[in-house]
């Protein structure tokens, strides 16, 4: 009995250090100023730990705790910090050593339909993409006050705006709090002729698709020197930043999948996040058609199935982009060595400090 005491008395304090199963995916999911946090676990029904904070790098013990042992998979939590403050969640289970930190994709704002944080997709090597570090946007024109004391909390340094000097001249951003660096595209006019696109004769829809396959083989020539700028600041530190042009779809989906691509994001994660935006249109078509210039009059008469080709984000479209760049490149990284200037040893400095 005397040997069987030392180890039965010390059972309760090794069980009680033993690390908890940790937790494997976690997700949040706004609903008017509401945020339904839901997780799972290595081991079902472990008891998890909730965090909150507006800082998307807090650590844990910087932040708010919401929920103590919570073992049911789901919590919701009403505005944990106040209207307007974009909340960044963090999901540990209790005694792990990390959790799982997340936050919605879609910064709610009334004015910008399109505006998503490019955090938390996962990387190739197994790490995640920092949440609000690079941002990505339709237009910014029709942000109200209370939109800008939203994105003025997420601490924008930089803003890279792609459109054309029309586009900004018919959509001024007028920026409202502490106004970040713009970067803006040197291009007078948008560089691409509506007629391409639609072909000789009537608009068809087939024709205008297969004209917007090409044109988006072309863009990330024609855009280098604005994605050459935007990854050299990006590659500075400059952040948090946003990157958007009118729509928030083409120029900024082919920027964005440069981003995540040199983070490390595999191809098909690449690909959904582009196809992302065309869930969030409700400002987007009203922008592409209004005040933009020549070319948004011209957009504004075309018929509703050509419209919505242009308006679309099927996969398609940048997986011509991404297939472009392997063919005259070798990879992506060849378009981003050869084209940008972004050698290996930056893209590993990259995903060094947007991963973790």
């Amino acid at each position: 009995m005397k040997r069987l005491l030392l180890p039965l008395l010390l059972l309760p304090l090794l069980t009680a250090a033993a690390p908890q199963a940790p937790v494997t995916a976690a997700d949040v999911q706004w609903n008017a100023g509401s945020y339904a946090v839901s997780w799972s676990t290595a081991k079902p029904g472990a008891p998890v730990d909730v965090f909150v904070a507006a800082d998307p790098l807090a650590a844990p013990s910087a932040m708010k705790k919401l929920a103590d042992n919570d073992t049911d998979g789901a919590e919701s939590f009403r505005e944990p910090l106040g209207p307007g403050v974009r909340p960044y969640f963090y999901v540990r289970a209790d005694r792990a050593a990390a959790g799982v930190r997340v936050a919605t994709r879609v910064v709610p704002l009334a004015g910008a339909s399109n505006f998503r944080d490019l955090g938390g997709y996962p990387t190739e090597s197994g790490k995640r993409v920092k949440w609000g570090q690079v941002f990505r946007s339709n237009a910014l024109a029709e942000l109200s006050a209370a939109d800008y004391q939203t994105v003025d909390r997420l601490d924008v340094r930089l803003v890279c705006d792609l459109r054309a000097g029309d586009e900004r001249a018919a959509q001024p951003t007028r920026w409202q709090g502490r106004e970040p660096v713009f970067l803006t595209s040197p291009k007078e006019n948008l560089d691409f002729n509506i007629r391409s696109l639609i072909g000789d004769g009537p608009p068809e829809a087939a024709k205008v698709r297969a004209n917007f396959i090409a044109f988006y083989r072309q863009t990330p020539k024609v855009y280098a020197a604005e994605y050459k700028a935007m990854l050299a600041r990006m590659t500075a530190g400059e952040t948090p930043m946003l990157v958007h042009c009118t729509a928030g779809k083409d120029r900024t989906g082919v920027g964005s999948a440069l981003i995540l691509t040199a983070l490390g994001v595999p191809r098909s994660i690449v690909v959904a996040d582009y196809a992302l935006s065309e869930k969030y249109q409700q400002s987007t078509m009203r922008q592409q058609t209004s005040g933009g210039g020549a070319s948004a009059s011209q957009l504004a008469r075309f018929p509703p199935e050509v419209m919505q080709v242009l308006m679309r984000t099927e996969p398609a479209y940048i997986e011509a982009t991404l297939d472009a760049l392997e063919q005259e490149y070798g990879s992506v990284q060849g378009y981003l060595t050869q084209e940008l200037g972004v050698t290996p040893t930056q893209v590993a400095a990259l995903r060094r400090r947007y991963t973790e």
